[in-house]
């Protein structure tokens, strides 16, 4: 989750629900603000965990 950007548009997936979450960069200052990095690579972030994500342009 180091490379993520979030001020451009990805999907990211949730460990705790096992889904896809379309991000766009609204929230970016948020998460910027608000998210915690965990040891084992992810990110915490409202009720989320980060695991992974990919750039929704394909680069």
């Amino acid at each position: 989750m180091d490379a993520f950007d979030p001020t451009e548009p990805a999907i990211l997936h949730d460990l705790l629900s096992d889904r896809i979450i379309t991000w766009t960069a609204d929230q970016a200052d948020d998460y910027r603000r608000a998210s915690q990095a965990r040891d084992d690579g992810t990110v915490a972030w409202k009720a989320y965990v980060f695991d992974g994500w990919g750039n929704v342009l394909g680069g």
